[in-house]
């Protein structure tokens, strides 16, 4: 975590950029902190980090353990959190970055979210084309032969990534990837360049280009992909392509909150 510094005016402003880092680094904690660690992890003093964490701790959005003297997230954000996400889905901060990319590309735009057997579709934008090419809201991608699967392994938890490793991959069509050992070499390769193809794995004739997409705290929560023929989506995507899903994909990632650290 990197010292609280830059050109920021005042010692309020500062403050409070303080503060909402470490709301943010203790979410993400699997367990409470102690002052030390967290005076560590953001190279200050142990007196400073401890003022702020009493005033977080009597603003009521952390909570202290008067046995270990460690601190993790209060209910009271929890719940906050909980009323921000119903108020501001996933969908509706994706839907204007959708529109655009359609607009722009011309090809189906499509939105998918993580589950356990794979990507589920929640919102579909069809292309311009007269000929509907695209997939069925309400479907499951499998992990290992969509672009969408392929990006939610890169970026998304890595048991998943290990489970889906470890078990049969079934083929679809004969380009289908079905070598666990070729699967992963895919995924490392989608996670050093960003995005994700799938060119006639899992329908003859389909093809779709996928960016993830990153809540607030960083953690992936969904995937941005056009979708069209391989005649116009081509297993060799054009810059502009690549460009415009990444960018669409980081913008709908900042409307949600994220950015880069």
């Amino acid at each position: 975590m990197p010292r609280i510094s830059g050109p920021q005016r005042g010692s309020g402003v500062q403050a409070v950029v303080f503060a909402l880092n470490t709301l943010e680094y203790l979410a993400n904690q699997q367990s409470a902190v102690g002052v030390t660690d967290l005076a560590r992890a953001f190279e200050t003093t142990k007196s400073r980090m401890h003022r702020h964490l009493q005033t977080l701790v009597g603003a009521g959005y952390i909570v202290r353990d008067d046995e270990t003297e460690r601190y993790r997230i209060s209910t009271r954000l929890m719940a906050l959190g909980q009323a921000i996400s119903n108020n501001f889905d996933l969908t509706s901060a994706a839907r204007p970055a959708l529109r655009d990319l359609r607009e722009t590309l011309g090809h189906s735009t499509v939105l998918s979210m993580p589950e356990s057997d794979g990507v589920r579709i929640v919102f579909l934008m069809h292309g311009k084309s007269p000929l509907e090419i695209g997939v069925k809201p309400g479907s499951v991608l499998p992990y290992h032969n969509s672009a969408q699967g392929k990006v939610a392994l890169a970026f998304g938890d890595p048991a998943v990534l290990d489970e889906v490793l470890a078990r049969d991959l079934p083929m679809s069509t004969p380009y289908s990837i079905t070598d666990p050992r070729k699967l992963a070499a895919e995924i490392e390769a989608v996670r050093k360049r960003g995005w994700a193809i799938s060119p006639n794995e899992s329908t003859i004739g389909l093809n779709a280009l996928a960016a993830p997409v990153f809540d607030a705290l960083g953690k992936f929560i969904g995937v941005l992909a056009i979708v069209d023929s391989i005649q116009f989506i081509g297993e060799n995507p054009t810059p502009e392509q690549v460009r415009g899903v990444t960018q669409a994909a980081a913008d709908i990632s900042t409307a949600l909150g994220f950015r880069e650290k």
